[in-house]
């Protein structure tokens, strides 16, 4: 069965700051939408991000509700002009969910994504037979295609290996490298994974181990994402066991970013985290 559509996170920030800018113009959607010439339903539409916008079209609104060049003008014309998930959504769509294919196109662009996992390794950085482990353990539905899902994960890894890739930082619970995952062989070769990604400068892992404040491990997992200028666009995904919730609120994004720091803090430093893992692939 296809997966419904659902508006990207780029086309609702974009809705967001134009429903932003005619209420500061004191005006009502149907208001703006009359003086603006197009009508109510296609302003409404866009300003819940349901559909996308020429960028031309975006920058006369922009000049329509008095939106001064700079950094916002700049951010939302750039978020206009990128086909968010392009590739993605005609290889994969009816197939992969509409949010993991935003996931894939915001990692795409990003310059930097920060991770925390507190019980199963970031699926960057696993191997095709931990992702395999961990979808074979994973709750059955009829419309799970595991092979595409483990297929669509080591596709998204290439961002970490191509020639301009992001800064990745993880910050993985001590649990997450002990859990044997698909048994002793697998375990052993996804930590000597995780070694050899550590020799990348543009990759950081952080182990929260055991031994840091019980409370610190309570949180559960998340992502942050920060797209590269001009983008102006941080967002969190938290996901649970059924749906997946992307949190663009720049004041909540805010709070992600100081738990994150605070995980981070807590943590090992790389050398010790490497020492760590080392110490744990030796005895598995």
């Amino acid at each position: 069965m296809p997966f419904a559509k659902v508006p990207s996170v780029r086309l609702r920030r974009i809705g967001s700051a134009l429903r932003k800018a005619h209420e500061e113009n004191g005006m009502t959607v149907d208001t703006a939408s009359r003086r603006y010439g197009r009508s109510t339903g296609w302003l409404s539409t866009l300003e819940n991000g349901l559909h996308a916008v020429d960028p031309q079209e975006l920058a006369d609104l922009l000049d329509f509700y008095g939106v001064p060049d700079g950094p916002l003008r700049e951010s939302l014309i750039h978020l206009a002009r990128h086909d968010p998930g392009k590739n993605w959504q005609r290889a994969r769509e009816g197939r992969i969910s509409a949010a993991a294919l935003d996931l894939a196109s915001l990692e795409e662009d990003s310059a930097l994504i920060r991770n925390f996992e507190p019980s199963v390794i970031p699926g960057l950085l696993q191997t095709e037979e931990y992702a395999w482990a961990l979808m074979k353990a994973g709750l059955r539905s009829p419309a799970r295609n595991n092979s595409e899902l483990v297929r669509f994960r080591m596709d998204r890894q290439r961002i970490l290996t191509r020639t301009d890739p992001p800064r990745f930082e993880a910050v993985i619970g001590e649990a997450a490298l002990r859990q044997q995952v698909g048994g002793t062989s697998v375990m052993r070769k996804q930590l000597r994974h995780l070694i050899e990604k550590l020799g990348s400068s543009r990759i950081a892992i952080y182990v929260l181990p055991f031994s840091a404040d019980a409370h610190l491990g309570i949180a559960g997992s998340f992502d942050l994402l920060t797209l590269r200028p001009p983008g102006e666009l941080t967002v969190s995904l938290v996901e649970d066991f059924t749906q997946s919730n992307f949190v663009e609120d720049d004041r909540e994004v805010a709070i992600f970013e100081r738990i994150f720091s605070y995980f981070k803090d807590a943590s090992l430093d790389e050398r010790c985290s490497l020492r760590l893992i080392e110490q744990i692939l030796s005895a598995t």
